[in-house]
């Protein structure tokens, strides 16, 4: 019987399907990874300007049971960059449908705006990705008429793949 030698290591060509494997695999993770740290960083700048109007908007229903039919209505929440300072978000707005609908857009800084000055030096401006410079936002708030409110996206000029989760 003849002596076999154990086996020393890899061969060349399994050392190229594995490092085959690996380019394959990143090149599908690193856009997905930027797409993900894009959001991750903007997203909530978005939520977050959000937020007040869905609680005035909510605490209006719970007490009249239907949605405003302005935003004058909404005492307790101030609209524009002028009083929210909100990163890359330059206004947030509420527009009427009917007594249960109405929509809020949220709408960015365009490419060179240049923000109040209160706001400016808060970090307020146009975004870094250019995907999210001058873009809306758009968000339905439905009431049932028992004094609770949904709120989900409903698109604007943002890229999809960029749009934040917001509901309750």
């Amino acid at each position: 019987m003849k002596n076999m030698k154990a086996q020393q290591g890899f061969t060349l060509i399994e050392l190229m399907i594995v490092v085959a494997i690996i380019g394959i695999l990143a090149s599908v993770a690193i856009p997905q990874y930027q797409t993900y740290t894009v959001r991750a960083a903007t997203g909530p700048e978005i939520v977050g300007a959000v937020r007040p109007l869905q609680l005035a908007l909510s605490e209006y229903a719970a007490v009249n049971l239907d949605l405003p039919a302005n935003a004058a209505e909404l005492v307790q929440w101030a609209t524009g960059e002028a009083a929210n300072c909100l990163g890359i978000v330059q206004d947030v707005t509420y527009t009427y449908t009917d007594n249960l609908n109405g929509i809020i857009t949220v709408s960015t800084y365009a490419n060179g705006a240049t923000p109040v000055a209160s706001c400016d030096a808060a970090g307020a401006g146009p975004s870094s990705e250019t995907a999210l410079q001058g873009v809306t936002v758009t968000i339905s708030a439905t009431g049932n008429g028992n004094g609770a409110v949904v709120y989900a996206v409903t698109g604007g000029t943002m890229p999809p793949k960029y749009l934040p989760t917001i509901g309750g």
